[in-house]
């Protein structure tokens, strides 16, 4: 299944639950059932595996991922040790697409990984163009010195609407520069989320 593409305030409302990933919005809020002209009386009791589904579809579209990219990332949580499911948001928040959305340099996962494929962003000063690359302890982020949105990016940081910054990530000397000074932490995802019962859609298949 590849990334989604379609309107994506439809999917904050089918599952019920902000996805700041996928786009900034309370709509969900406002209206807090699915939508279409039956949307207020299509609220119902869940099948556990319609609960499982919904949590898993979470991450994917707040991450930006397809179903074949959020398989693997839940067989390796499997394998490492440690509870699967604290590992499987571990890994997701060391993404670099992630790491660029949550420092501020732009409004979304997707916009994100638009800055990283076009080569605006490095890492260690050295420019990396891959949004799944995993960051590590230490890693330093920063928007490359020549790049001619170099003033938007540090303009966006900003911006009242991000999400505040996560503690594992520790602004550098530059306006434009972040570094990772530790690793994710469980807590510090951004929206609702029972990891568990998506380890437990993936274990079961």
């Amino acid at each position: 299944m590849a990334r989604y593409r379609g309107p994506r305030l439809r999917i904050i409302r089918r599952l019920g639950t902000a996805l700041p990933g996928l786009i900034r919005t309370d709509a969900d809020l406002r209206r807090p059932y699915p939508p279409g002209q039956h949307g207020p009386n299509r609220r119902r009791k869940m099948s556990d595996y319609a609960l499982r589904l919904a949590e898993k579809q979470k991450i994917r579209f707040h991450y930006g991922l397809s179903e074949k990219q959020l398989r693997r990332y839940a067989a390796k949580a499997f394998r490492a040790k440690g509870n699967s499911g604290t590992n499987l948001m571990v890994a997701l928040e060391r993404r670099l697409d992630n790491a660029v959305f949550r420092a501020g340099f732009a409004p979304s996962i997707r916009a994100s990984r638009q800055m990283v494929g076009h080569g605006h962003v490095t890492v260690n000063g050295s420019k990396v163009d891959i949004a799944s690359y995993e960051l590590r302890v230490g890693d330093v982020l920063a928007v490359r010195e020549n790049s001619k949105m170099k003033a938007h990016i540090i303009e966006a940081r900003k911006d009242p609407m991000n999400l505040p910054q996560p503690e594992w990530l520790e602004n550098g000397e530059k306006e434009d520069e972040v570094k990772l000074n530790m690793l994710p932490m469980r807590d510090t995802v951004p929206f609702e989320l029972n990891e568990q019962l998506v380890v437990e859609y993936y274990s079961g298949r």
